[in-house]
């Protein structure tokens, strides 16, 4: 560029005379070589700006690292402060007690595992059967098994039913007269007790029954026929049933272990040696089946405190709601999958009664056939969800006493309301 400018000038000034063409042609040079000179200037002071840019963000980068090793270096101070506070002594004392619940944890679990390794049927048994006794009187025989610290006998009511003269036959072959404390037909259970028990037959523990679940292995001891101190094991085949066999109206641990006459009354235990129910011989079909003993709890307290024990009342009848029984009944104004317990009937002056619970209309279909119109359906209680009565049963008996009030949520004609009822006692019975 430079050479150019400099032959022009000298041309110039030498005198020489350029033609016209030549003239024309260095110009046209000379604007290529601007040209291509601002592009080179363009080119670097683009690379420049990218690169002031990629600087100002290393810079950005640089100074969060900055920040969080400042961040660091505090935490390190702090931490370097707090281990300043111990001495060695201290320091010491905290790993060593450290070693020892680390050690004590581990000797736990070396036991929890044997102790697992150890819960077989015939290990319950073994822990277990010193507590479970026969017991006679004039109509028959049944079982019991050894209840709280004051020689107190838990059994079925039937076993003992009005009974005066109740004989307990104990494992060792000691024989003692018992009383009757208390007994709940409805749950079919009774508290009976003796003067005195074997000095090394200890009281059975009660389980949590709502814990328990269909396939569960339990074990069974009893005196089915006479056979004292009989083990049976098996599987819960089903929970919450109702079943109909009055009096007893609580929902029942349904069993496939074989409980024959005579063992009535005896303990249903997990593999921990837990007493989860008391057994029921069952029915002339073979439905054995055990009462949960969280109900036997809340019934064998009041037996032992009050000599009685009273079930919560609302007072109505119903039917559980399913495509079957809408269609059977021909209930006009609800969805054919409605589900909840559709009230039919309310007894007068009772709870039910007074919260206003409503019975479903009868009236007739456009063929003439007898329908129902449903006004009431309970659809939960206190938040629980009710589609059959064992729901129902299986609720109030196990969380509901007399006086106590509930919130019924209901379907009442097509729209969802809450009401609230105050329980009585079902009467006693006869």
């Amino acid at each position: 560029m430079l050479l150019i400018y400099q032959a022009l000038i000298e041309s110039i000034v030498v005198g020489e005379s350029v033609s016209d063409k030549k003239i024309t042609a260095v110009a046209i040079m000379c604007i290529i070589a601007i040209a291509f000179s601002g592009f080179n200037i363009y080119l670097i002071l683009n690379s420049t700006r990218v690169q002031q840019e990629n600087l100002n963000r290393l810079q950005e980068s640089i100074d969060e690292a900055g920040s969080r090793i400042s961040e660091v270096e505090i935490e390190l101070s702090s931490l370097n402060d707090t281990l300043n506070t111990l001495n060695v002594t201290e320091l010491e004392t905290v790993v060593e007690t450290l070693y020892s619940n680390l050690s004590e944890l581990t000797s736990e679990l070396e036991n929890l595992e044997e102790r697992m390794l150890q819960q077989t049927p015939a290990a319950v048994y073994e822990t277990t059967y010193k507590s479970v006794v026969v017991i006679r009187t004039p109509l028959g025989q049944g079982s019991g098994f050894l209840y709280g610290n004051q020689n107190l006998i838990l059994t079925n009511w039937h076993v003992v039913e009005d009974e005066t003269e109740i004989e307990v036959e104990f494992y060792d072959r000691t024989r003692l007269q018992a009383t009757l404390v208390g007994g709940d037909a409805y749950s079919d259970i009774a508290v009976i007790k003796v003067n005195s028990t074997p000095h090394d037959a200890e009281a059975l523990q009660l389980g949590n029954s709502s814990e328990l679940w269909i396939g569960q292995q339990v074990v069974a001891i009893g005196n089915p026929l006479g056979f004292t101190g009989s083990l049976s094991s098996g599987y819960i085949s089903q929970i919450n049933k109702l079943i109909d066999l009055p009096p007893l109206i609580v929902p029942v641990l349904q069993l496939d272990i074989t409980i024959a006459p005579g063992s009535s009354g005896g303990p249903l235990l997990d593999l921990h040696g837990t007493v989860v129910g008391i057994t029921n011989a069952g029915t002339s079909v073979g439905f054995n089946f055990a009462i949960p003993s969280n109900i036997m709890k809340r019934a064998a307290l009041s037996l032992k405190e009050n000599g009685y024990y009273q079930h919560p009342f609302v007072g109505f009848s119903g039917i559980e709601l399913n495509p079957e029984t809408i269609r059977e009944l021909n209930i006009l104004n609800v969805d054919s999958f409605q589900t909840g317990i559709l009230i039919l009937e309310v007894v007068p002056d009772t709870p039910a009664e007074e919260a206003g619970l409503k019975e479903a209309v009868i009236t007739q279909a456009s063929d003439g056939s007898t329908a129902y119109e449903a006004m009431d359906i309970i659809l939960e209680v206190d938040s629980h969800p009710i589609y059959t009565f064992e729901d129902w049963s299986s609720y109030i008996e196990e969380n509901v006493s007399p006086s106590q009030t509930i919130t019924l949520t209901l379907w009442r004609s097509g729209e969802i309301v809450s009401i609230e009822v105050t329980t009585t006692y079902r009467p006693d019975y006869e």
